[in-house]
């Protein structure tokens, strides 16, 4: 009895270091060529593929997209002490043709690495080519990748997408920078929520209208700033939110992570700061006969983090009531702004069409078939209920 339990203990025991030894189709990563970003843009050929096509390497497409994939370098061994092998983390290759699958297939021909999706974060389309392709098209290739993670992060950009994975900080990987600008979302109310790849499966097959952050680029700088609109019938660019017109999305949908809201007293003529600790809002729906309009409610708690005041009393609950006032006008100010302006794009990204299903669904069945019209044409009310709980670490000014 104790020969065959020793007999099973010791075939668990092999049988266990068998499923710890590894996979036998594995590679060494320094064999592969991991991308960090991908980049789309109009085609426009660079001058290494004028020489290659002139030199006959070209292949039957149309020169319809230009693609900046962006590779990480593997690290090479190197003695303690000794210097970098290399200066840069990332290098680029630029593709274009009419088909992403095929470009990346293409760059094998110019690597011993085969592209591997495993590791890619970002990709970034231009609005430009967003107005002669549609988004659903541009994406049905990363959807259906197996290596590629649902995770990866969406990004438009009002001039060219491949600026933006061009080196702006030496020793970083363009690519992971754009995709952590995100976690910044407590300390900035004007950038928007992260759009994963995952996250806009379901507004395009629901044909509904939708933002993706929009990344500007200077000489040697990036910055996400305001957001661009993807119609939800056609899945093409259809304007641009700026930074202020974010902020008052934010406010609207409650998504505020933290950040601030900057306005000027009106009897000091001097600037005031709200620090945002918490952001609540509610939308809803109200249908009379056939009109339809929206009011929106937001609350939230914070701080007053800078005033410009001198000799101001911030104890007092008289001046605290005025300021609270001062500062529920400007986000109520925003708000309306950012309503304004999708009204004037005809495009709803702020959720109330998502209310009016929910709150009156056989109104919405209605009106879901040319819901960004209709809506372009609803009223919609604001109020907010601000609530300022301290003046950080001292109740007076500087005088």
């Amino acid at each position: 009895m104790k020969r065959v339990r020793s007999g099973l203990l010791g075939m668990a025991a092999f049988l266990i270091c068998i499923t710890l030894s590894g996979c036998w189709s594995s590679s060494p990563v320094e064999d592969l060529n991991l991308e960090a970003g991908i980049a789309l843009d109009v085609a426009e050929q660079s001058p290494q593929e004028e020489q290659i096509n002139e030199k006959g390497g070209n292949y039957p497409k149309k020169d319809l997209i230009k693609g900046t994939f962006q590779f990480i370098v593997p690290e090479e061994s190197k003695s303690s002490g000794g210097p970098p092998s290399q200066t840069k983390k990332f290098y680029n290759v630029t593709e274009t043709g009419d088909s992403v699958f095929e470009m990346l297939r293409e760059i094998s021909l110019r690597s011993n690495r085969p592209p591997i999706g495993f590791h890619l974060k970002t990709v970034v389309i231009s609005s430009s080519l967003l107005r002669k392709v549609p988004l659903y098209e541009l994406l049905d290739f990363f959807l259906g990748d197996n290596d590629i993670r649902p995770s990866v992060h969406l990004l438009i950009s009002t001039g060219k997408a491949g600026d933006a994975l061009q080196e702006k900080i030496p020793g970083q990987t363009p690519a992971f920078v754009l995709k952590d600008i995100f976690v910044n979302r407590k300390r900035n109310s004007r950038l928007l929520k992260p759009m994963a790849l995952v996250n806009v499966i379901g507004p395009m097959k629901a044909d509904r209208s939708f933002l993706l952050p929009n990344v500007i680029t200077a000489e040697r700088e990036i910055k996400q700033a305001g957001a661009g609109i993807i119609k939800g019938k056609t899945q093409t660019y259809g304007g641009f939110l700026n930074e202020s017109e974010v902020e008052g999305l934010m406010w609207i949908k409650g998504e505020l992570k933290g950040g601030l809201v900057k306005t000027i007293d009106p009897k000091t003529s001097k600037n005031m700061a709200y620090e945002i600790k918490s952001v609540k809002s509610s939308i809803k729906a109200i249908v009379q006969g056939n009109d339809i309009s929206f009011r929106v409610r937001m609350t939230s708690e914070g701080r007053i983090s800078e005033n410009f005041s001198p000799n101001e009393d911030l104890g007092n609950n008289r001046l605290l009531g005025r300021e609270e006032s001062i500062f529920q006008e400007k986000v109520n100010s925003l708000a309306e702004q950012t309503v304004a302006k999708m009204h004037t794009l005809r495009a709803d990204v702020g959720g109330f069409g998502d209310a009016l299903r929910i709150q009156h669904p056989k109104v919405w069945k209605k009106v879901k078939d040319d819901w960004d019209k209709t809506f372009s044409a609803i009223p919609v009310q604001f109020s907010t209920d601000l609530h300022i709980e301290d003046y950080g670490a001292s109740n007076t000014t500087a005088d």
